[in-house]
């Protein structure tokens, strides 16, 4: 199964490849020949190079990049404290500055935890995205959000499917900044038609 989507998504990537080399030959045989390339080659090429590209919202995303400090605090029962715990988080910019990645440290239930995050920005869609795995699960999680300048806040949505009740669970996602080199992130989840709080990080730039 491993191999069979890495073939995909490398065939995937190879296919984009070609065709951008396509278009480059095209657009270079024209030049030597004195001839413009067809117009649907150039707006492929565009719109490819457009996609590809770096933009503003990717170098907002890479203003987090460093090592961080984080308090977990996860609320198991809403009426009950919540269970406290640390790690300590380190941030990267991969891939040319399109994503962030992060890597976390430390310790929850009592239990080593791992885990890493991804987050990036579609110039497609127009929207930010973010991926997480952990040692504590087999599940990715993929959630798709949006900037509010103005408030300057982070929301993300998304689901996962309960390992008791194989149902899925959707999630809300509030990151905001309240100070320079601190972050707040809480998460909420839909439980009975209501939303709850069960997760709140806060970070600190190190």
């Amino acid at each position: 199964m491993q191999t069979t989507l890495s073939n995909t998504l490398f065939g995937l990537a190879a296919g984009m490849f070609c065709l951008l080399a396509s278009a480059q030959s095209v657009e270079q045989a024209g030049d030597e020949a004195g001839m413009a390339m067809p117009p649907e080659m150039q707006a492929m090429m565009e719109a490819f190079e457009q996609a590809a590209k770096p933009g503003p919202q990717h170098a907002m995303l890479a203003e987090s990049v460093g090592d961080w400090s984080a308090t977990v605090s996860m609320w198991m029962d809403p009426s009950a404290p919540p269970e406290v715990s640390s790690a300590e988080v380190t941030r990267k910019l991969e891939l040319n500055g399109r994503v962030v990645e992060e890597y976390w440290q430390g310790s929850m239930m009592g239990q080593p935890f791992t885990g890493i995050g991804r987050t990036g920005y579609d110039n497609v869609t127009g929207r930010y995205w973010s991926t997480w795995t952990d040692n504590m699960s087999t599940a990715v999680m993929i959630m798709y959000g949006d900037y509010d300048a103005d408030a300057e806040t982070f929301t993300f949505h998304g689901d996962y499917v309960d390992p008791m009740s194989k149902q899925k669970v959707t999630t809300r996602s509030v990151l905001t900044t309240p100070e320079e080199g601190k972050e707040v992130m809480t998460m909420y989840e839909m439980h009975d038609g209501q939303e709850i709080r069960t997760m709140q990080i806060e970070m600190q730039r190190k």
